[in-house]
């Protein structure tokens, strides 16, 4: 059985601009393998026939529909964007009319749960893995606030994802599985972010193998011209004077120019060794560290996998035993619910309840109910516990 995928990120206004840049393919991506550009053509906007600016877009709308006496604060959250999407095997049946009124369908409920008004843009992307769609939604209350938190509480998300699972019943879809996949995803992105530092480190680490490579190609080069230097002991010279005259020494104009220019050279070779040595030492310094830095990411990288992998055991046990308490769980809450009508004074009726497991546990409710009120005064007897239908 196939289920339906619906999570929401919250982006701030430094953060509109790069989910722009995202959704509508800007710029080639380096960072997620799973983008084929080839089959960036197919993907489209159910609300833009064209580019937009969601930064310029949806900071007009703010304005223009937000009442507010004070400034919208610089970190209020002002998009959030559903990804909305669907196990793979499902989309492997689905023509391309289909599937588009799957994300349409999908898009339509967005709207009328949270205003069409609020609805910015509603992105498919066709070019990755798993066909999905992005739909970012301005979180405006009726009260006319911005305001991400009030609207989307932990009470609303989990109504989210009962309505769009029962939403997807026409396509054959099952509400996803429950939230406790989330530390899945949490360990997953984390060793995901340790390879992308692993690669990092390691690309750094070739860089100072280059460097150090290219230093020691310099000190090879100072060497040969000290060695070329050395040549200077085989100029041919000529001694003059003596005895009452200074002594002196003659040579060729050119072997002259050749020991003027090897003498000043010889300081400025010196200095430059020295540098040179010092850089080495100092490069190769950092190929250390950074070799210890790759040992331990590589450490914790398999302990990462080894928890990823006890975690799903353990995630895949809790989904066995839930399954087979899931009706059993269902009726202590249709009781539950029953209990909470009646002391808030409300009459009782099938629409409080959402299957038949629920309506179960309220008519056991009753019963107890009744059960008492048989030992109770008279006075209190009066009451109508019968269920409305």
């Amino acid at each position: 059985m196939a289920f339906i995928i619906c999570n929401m990120r919250k982006f701030k206004n430094a953060d509109l601009k790069g989910q722009q840049i995202h959704n509508q393919r800007e710029k080639e991506s380096h960072t997620n393998p799973d983008i084929d550009r080839n089959r960036a053509h197919l993907n489209y906007d159910l609300l833009h026939d064209k580019r937009v600016d969601y930064k310029a877009m949806i900071n007009e709308h703010i304005e223009k529909n937000v009442e507010t006496k004070r400034a919208i604060r610089k970190d209020a959250v002002r998009c959030c964007s559903f990804m909305i999407s669907a196990s793979p095997e499902f989309f492997e049946k689905l023509s391309p009319e289909s599937e588009r009124e799957f994300f349409k369908s999908n898009l339509e409920f967005i709207q009328e749960r949270y205003g069409k008004e609020n609805v910015m843009y509603a992105s498919v992307h066709k070019d990755e893995t798993t066909p999905h769609m992005h739909v970012g939604l301005v979180p405006i209350t009726k009260e006319k606030k911005l305001s991400a938190k009030q609207i989307f509480n932990k009470v609303e998300m989990k109504q989210l994802q009962e309505a769009i699972g029962k939403h997807n019943e026409k396509f054959g879809l099952q509400r996803g599985e429950p939230s406790d996949k989330k530390y899945l995803e949490i360990h997953k992105f984390k060793l995901e972010a340790d390879k992308e530092e692993l690669k990092a480190v390691s690309l750094k680490k070739i860089e100072m193998e280059q460097a150090v490579d290219q230093i020691s190609s310099r000190l090879d080069d100072l060497k040969k011209t000290a060695f070329e230097a050395q040549a200077v002991d085989q100029i041919e010279v000529k001694e003059k004077g003596g005895l009452l005259t200074a002594k002196t020494v003659q040579m060729s104009k050119e072997d002259f120019a050749q020991v003027q220019s090897l003498a000043k050279a010889g300081e400025v070779f010196r200095k430059e060794n020295k540098k040179l040595e010092k850089e080495l030492a100092d490069e190769r310094s950092k190929t250390s560290e950074l070799s210890k830095k790759n040992r331990i990411l590589e450490a914790r990288n398999k302990e990462l996998e080894l928890e990823n992998r006890f975690l799903k055991r353990a995630i895949n046990k809790f989904m066995d035993v839930f399954k087979e308490k899931k009706q059993e769980y269902m009726i202590i809450f249709g009781h539950l619910k029953a209990r909470v009508l009646r002391q808030m004074n409300m009459k009782i009726t099938d629409n409080h309840f959402e299957n038949q497991n629920e309506l179960k546990g309220a008519q056991h409710f009753l019963y107890e109910e009744k059960e008492r009120e048989k030992t109770a005064p008279k006075k209190n007897r009066n009451q109508d516990h019968e269920m409305e239908r």
